[in-house]
């Protein structure tokens, strides 16, 4: 379920690379950097910088907002776009740059998340070609809070309209497999389609576990798309070494490279099919089920299927 070779520093230009990416997690988890200290407007600074770097023209986005926790924030959103060719939905690329209050370095939680997006860029915009679809990059804010970041992105940016799909890469510990976790109102079956057609090397993903997770009471920065937005996306989210989660021990020297060798396998099939895609047909009214199996990867199959099966 993970993969066995780390990417080197030398790595093609346009492949992810691990290496390259733990560059960028040096300077973001040096200390915790929730809301409103001094080290989380370093961290923003630095993320802002690594964006303009590839090129791309940022904006802030700054509001309050009430999260649904009733916890009064004022976000930062970090936020830029590479233009596509065509006017169909825009491919979203999601994570957050907060730290929880008040002692996690969040070196996984969710730094791990920002440095997949920044290598994964990089490696897609080294090739120099035009995507078919908007790519926004939303980086947010106080998702530790109350996922005020996010609210205020889909309740009040203008490019919230715009998006048709989200990738959003989150940690819920330091280590193990990344978990597919899909977020829709309606049924899954052209999201699995294309998931499976996008074919990333390493899927870790079955239906019974995102059943399981629509019954805790656990949220993402996803939720709110869904909830709010009606946006489809996928979660990646590791949880293995969970007693690293939201303490001083989600440091760098804890996140297992091989975790973040599988987050980067993700993204970067997953980034060149759907910048290409139609991003418009993805709604569906039908659930497929959808497994692991050793060697076909990740199999789907209609509901309907269920007892003939049995």
């Amino acid at each position: 379920f993970l993969p066995n070779d780390i990417s080197s520093i030398d790595a093609g230009k346009n492949e992810f690379s691990t290496a390259r990416a733990l560059t960028h997690l040096t300077e973001i988890s040096k200390k915790p950097h929730f809301v409103g200290n001094a080290e989380h407007n370093n961290v923003r600074d630095y993320i802002e910088k690594q964006l303009q770097q590839l090129g791309l023209q940022t904006q802030i986005q700054e509001g309050y907002t009430i999260s649904q926790w009733g916890n009064l924030a004022k976000a930062k959103n970090i936020i830029a776009k590479v233009k596509g060719s065509t006017n169909g939905k825009a491919l979203m690329l999601l994570t957050h740059y907060d730290s929880n209050p008040h002692s996690s370095i969040g070196a996984s939680d969710a730094g791990s998340g920002v440095i997949t997006i920044l290598e994964g860029l990089r490696a897609y915009l080294s090739e120099g070609k035009t995507p078919k679809n908007d790519i926004i990059i939303l980086i947010s804010d106080a998702e530790e809070l109350g996922l005020n970041g996010a609210d205020l992105f889909v309740n009040q940016h203008e490019w919230a309209k715009d998006v048709g799909l989200v990738l959003n890469f989150e940690a819920r510990g330091s280590g193990g497999p990344s978990y597919m976790l899909i977020e829709t109102n309606d049924g899954n079956a052209n999201l699995m389609k294309a998931f499976v057609e996008a074919n990333p090397k390493y899927p870790v993903a079955n239906s019974l576990a995102y059943s399981i997770y629509k019954m805790l009471p656990n949220d993402t920065d996803l939720t709110v798309f869904r909830k709010d937005g009606d946006i489809n996306g996928f979660n990646f989210a590791f949880i293995d070494d969970h007693f690293d989660y939201h303490t001083a021990l989600d440091t760098y020297d804890r996140l297992d490279r091989n975790t973040l060798e599988h987050q980067g396998s993700y993204l970067m099939p997953l980034l060149h099919y759907f910048a290409d895609s139609n991003l418009d047909t993805l709604k569906s009214k039908d659930d497929y089920i959808y497994v692991n199996v050793p060697y076909f990867g990740t199999v789907i199959y209609p509901f309907s299927w269920i007892f003939p099966m049995l």
